[in-house]
């Protein structure tokens, strides 16, 4: 009996210690690949002058890092109503960055909600429109009107922001995140400027963005 305890224990040694090194945090583990569709662009219009389309596929590195690949559509068909001018544009646009989960721990790897950190770069060719009402010229006394059509612009931007993720069901998030955009690069036409930028939003300098998406994650085993 008490050979048969002698047996048992370091059996059972073997045991937890296998358990503990399968369970042990591996920060560049490859743990799978989340499958995004950003819902917020399709109420912008609501309380916007544009509207856009947008996936994302991004990897989960260790739980804590994920590389990401966003890709959308952006329109715009805006009619200023002071001055009449009218702006119409429609392209796709492409952004590469990375999200930083900060709940990871060794003790916790995988959190079921948790807020993130993130950094995209952005970029987009595109043609526009550009058309407004007769003006009387002050000095000649003449009426003029701008009629553009297929003038070229393009931009590079970045994005740094914060969001969170929660769990709302087996292999489903739910993603809401606040994104601060400034402009590194801008097309300028000599009698145009862009008012709109599929996927950065109002040619400013800087603006602000958000996203609320819907992840499917699968894993990888």
């Amino acid at each position: 009996m008490f050979s048969s305890i002698l047996l048992l224990v370091p059996l059972n040694i073997q045991a937890k210690d296998k358990e503990k090194k399968e369970g042990e945090y591996k920060f560049f583990s490859f743990n799978g690949v989340g499958i995004q569709a950003d819902l917020f662009g399709y109420i912008f219009p609501l309380i916007g002058e544009y509207t856009y389309a947008e996936g994302a596929v991004e990897a989960n590195i260790g739980n804590r890092l994920y590389p990401i690949a966003e890709i959308g559509y952006g329109w715009c068909n805006y009619t200023e109503e002071t001055n009449g001018m009218h702006y119409k544009t429609s392209s796709p646009y492409y952004k590469v960055g990375f999200n930083y989960n900060f709940f990871t721990k060794k003790d916790n790897p995988n959190p079921k909600n948790y807020i993130y950190g993130l950094a995209r770069v952005g970029w987009c060719n595109f043609k526009y429109d550009i058309n407004t009402p007769e003006i009387t010229d002050p000095v000649w006394s003449g009426n003029t009107s701008l009629n553009l059509t297929d003038t070229k612009g393009s931009s590079i931007w970045a994005e740094i922001g914060a969001g969170i993720k929660v769990k709302i069901a087996k292999g489903f998030h739910m993603g809401w995140s606040i994104r601060y955009k400034f402009r590194f690069t801008e097309e300028k036409s000599p009698n145009s400027k862009m008012w709109y930028i599929p996927g950065y939003g109002i040619n400013k300098s800087t603006c602000f963005g958000g996203s609320y998406s819907l992840i499917y994650d699968i894993p990888f085993k």
